[in-house]
């Protein structure tokens, strides 16, 4: 535990304790402006199969909670090796406690605690705020990692990036109603063009697809071990999809492809929203079975046609041009919207994990990768 007075204020960094609960989830829904429940808490860093405690730093002036350190276990393999490592996440410093170094000295505690008994590495995808903070304290640089969209109604997404729509309609002028009537036309014709395309480039694959409103833990498994990837990624085992699926602010649906009575590809997905996120894909090899990925991405997108727009995070889909995902980091679409892309770094804390030194082509990602799927 470490101390710092500022005058009459004492800052205290220590370790999560169990207490520290609510005020967690209290200064969460201040931070980010989004309501997170006990359940979530305990999904995320109660029940992870992957650590024996609760990977939270704090920060304390006066009984009070005013930063949060918080660190998201898994377990990792690349190139034949798998390490156990922790993804930085949730980071939070109250606003009134701003630009007081907060930041840095629960950084500092987090990489005492864990300097003799811990992970591997640390790898995260760090916000503006927080990234540079990350680089101070010997983050590494390793690439981008782009986010891909397609735009089922591109005109009710671009409404949802500029902040027009319907509410500032309803006082509209005839022409403002005119113009939404065209509006409305584009839409259909767009959406026309995507159901037409669509049906002339799916793949002739000889499997049949299922639908599971739970996906199946074991089948993914399964499919995931038919073509394992080199490239570093989060460990798919029955027990990961299980916990990982298990996270009570989101639902899940999956789909699956078999050749006979053998699975040999699955496609999961959540709806927020008025979206849709493709969080995962098997087998991550995604090349071995590109037809019946792109055969399940096809029945995906008839599905959910209504919804604005669809995302794929990193190397989830064969062929994502071929189906009209554009990447956020180059034009049309980072002419159009805030890219959100992430930009990856790491840490080492083992010699045998030697991540700092790889580049972004060494590592395979999908959303369910990521802390916030």
């Amino acid at each position: 535990m470490k101390s710092v007075n500022r005058g009459t204020s004492r800052v205290t960094i220590r370790r999560f304790e169990p207490g520290d609960r609510a005020a967690f989830l209290s200064l969460y829904e201040t931070v980010f402006d989004r309501d997170r429940r006990p359940d979530w808490f305990r999904w995320k860093y109660q029940e992870n199969p992957y650590v024996d405690h609760v990977p939270i730093v704090v920060a304390e002036r006066n009984s009070d909670l005013v930063g949060c350190r918080s660190l998201f276990a898994q377990e990792m393999r690349g190139y034949g090796q798998v390490w156990t490592a922790f993804q930085p996440c949730d980071t939070m410093v109250h606003p009134e406690h701003r630009r007081q170094g907060l930041f840095g000295r629960m950084n500092e505690r987090t990489l005492e605690r864990y300097a003799d008994d811990g992970p591997s590495f640390f790898f995260n995808f760090p916000n503006e705020a927080s990234i540079q903070g990350n680089l101070d304290h010997g983050w590494h640089e390793i690439g981008t990692v782009p986010l891909y969209y397609r735009f089922q109604d591109p005109v009710r997404a671009l409404e949802r990036w500029t902040g027009t729509g319907d509410s500032e309609q309803a006082e509209a002028s005839s022409e403002s109603r005119t113009a939404a009537a065209l509006s409305r036309s584009l839409s259909n014709a767009i959406s026309g063009s995507h159901r037409t395309g669509d049906r002339l480039l799916a793949p002739d694959a000889d499997v049949r697809l299922e639908r599971y409103e739970t996906p199946p833990v074991e089948t993914l498994e399964r499919i995931y071990r038919r073509s394992i990837p080199d490239g570093i990624h989060t460990n798919r085992t029955a027990e990961f999809y299980r916990w990982r699926f298990a996270n009570p602010a989101r639902g899940y649906t999956a789909y699956v492809a078999k050749r006979g009575t053998e699975p040999v590809a699955a496609l999961v997905v959540s709806t927020v929203g008025d979206h849709v996120r493709i969080v995962e894909t098997v087998p991550r090899a995604v090349e071995s079975e590109r037809a019946a990925l792109n055969r399940l991405l096809v029945a995906v997108l008839s599905e959910y046609e209504n919804r604005s727009f669809v995302t794929a995070f990193g190397e989830t889909l064969p062929t994502p041009v071929r189906y009209r995902f554009y990447p956020d980091t180059r034009p049309p679409l980072s002419t159009v919207v805030r890219p959100s892309a992430r930009t990856l770094l790491a840490r080492d804390l083992r010699a045998e994990s030697a991540v700092e030194n790889s580049s972004v082509a060494d590592w395979t990602f999908s959303r369910l990768d990521l802390d916030t799927t």
